[in-house]
């Protein structure tokens, strides 16, 4: 196992609210929470905070979010990590951009390190992308490009590169194409099939965005070759439930399918670990990406824990609802709300009552989410309490 995963393995169990298999695990992070149960606190709580301002926000209550981010300005202040502090500045721009982009951006130019200020970046150069703002959107993604650059670390600058390219489609796709199509020609040159695998998927989503089709489609059937040389099932699966997942956003169902019930197969074969729940929650949400909506369900409703349960649960919902499939979404959103009672970790707990609000946002009922927020909010208290450093069972 290279580095980062090994970390990304030690530190799984602690930061459940996270995506967990995302494109490129950030060791940094996951390494400090690992390690420093007074940080992860500190981390947990301001990332909540940050979640709740947005939701709070969408509720029209101007003064809990008001109260919410000073709750985030506090917590920063707190920690002693400062690579933590700019990830939670970067968490909460991105939480904010969508009702007050202005105060996203100031967030963004509190953070110095490269990696988290780039990938902040990113997030608010397509809010301003898609509100039609490209005088602010053009200079992010320039600024972007230059910052890349100057990174040594290979895999980083791939990554930096060609996700800046991609973003370019919200102002300028000519611009952006050389990017990904340079990405790609570093991307083949990262020794570890693994992170290769990891890299050349990405390319290849960022190559549907530029309109690559034929390209970003035999990019594809190279991380599935490349998946058969991992030794390690973990890994194996995790390439493929990516690979299954940005196949099934890009539009490509059917092969998107394929990955994932060949990635689950795998992923059965692991030992039992949080990680290994965590790969089979992914595959559940990205089975609903693809429509695949009973598969799903069954994957999901065969994870014990409850937060990875919810977790993939919840994804479906809300592609059901998408699917113009509304009451059986509503009633996924119910056994999800009956699941959160069973989280006993305040974190995981409120990131899952977080993600239940949002749906039930875009059905309206406000007054539903009102009474999930504050279920949520009391989670974030219990963060407060240092008795929250103690472990809990999801």
């Amino acid at each position: 196992m290279t580095v980062r995963s090994i970390f990304f393995a030690a530190a799984a169990l602690f930061i459940c609210g996270m995506r967990f298999v995302d494109a490129h695990e950030d060791s940094r992070l996951l390494e400090v929470l690992a390690n420093d149960p007074v940080t992860r606190q500190q981390y947990h709580l301001g990332s909540l905070a940050g979640q709740l301002a947005h939701l709070s926000s969408q509720l029209d209550d101007k003064d809990l979010a008001a109260t919410l981010l000073d709750r985030v300005r506090d917590t920063r202040r707190g920690v002693r990590h400062a690579y933590v502090s700019q990830v939670i500045a970067g968490d909460t721009a991105n939480e904010i951009a969508a009702v007050d982009l202005e105060q996203a951006l100031a967030l963004l130019n509190t953070i110095e390190d490269t990696e988290a200020w780039v990938k902040t970046a990113w997030k608010l150069a397509r809010k301003a992308g898609k509100d039609k703002n490209a005088d602010v959107t053009n200079k992010l993604l320039n600024e972007c490009v230059a910052r890349a650059r100057m990174v040594d670390d290979l895999e980083l600058r791939a990554e930096l590169i060609s996700g800046t390219g991609a973003n370019y489609r919200y102002s300028n796709t000519e611009k952006g194409a050389p990017l990904v199509y340079e990405s790609y020609g570093l991307a083949q040159a990262i020794r570890d099939p693994f992170d290769r695998a990891i890299m050349m998927n990405e390319v290849g989503a960022h190559l549907m965005d530029i309109g690559d089709r034929s390209l970003a489609i035999a990019v594809f059937d190279s991380v599935s070759e490349l998946a058969n040389t991992i030794d390690d099932p973990l890994q194996r699966a995790k390439v493929l439930v990516m690979l299954g997942g940005e196949q099934a956003e890009k539009g490509l169902p059917d092969r998107a399918a394929e990955a994932l019930e060949r990635g689950i197969a795998i992923a059965l074969t692991a030992p039992d670990t949080d990680e290994k729940t965590a790969v089979i929650s992914e595959f559940a949400r990205n089975l609903g990406q693809c429509q695949r909506f009973s598969r799903g369900i069954e994957v999901a409703r065969a994870i014990d824990d409850p937060y990875h349960r919810a977790e993939g649960l919840i994804r479906i919902a809300k592609n059901l609802k998408r699917a113009k499939r509304e009451p059986e979404g509503l009633e996924l959103l119910s056994e999800i709300e009956q699941l959160t009672t069973d989280i006993s970790d305040p974190y995981s707990k409120g990131v899952a009552l977080r993600k239940l609000a949002a749906e039930y946002l875009e059905l309206e009922q406000k007054e539903k989410v009102r009474s999930i927020l504050k279920s949520a909010l009391d989670c974030m208290n219990r963060l407060g309490d240092p008795l929250a450093l103690a472990p809990h069972n999801r």
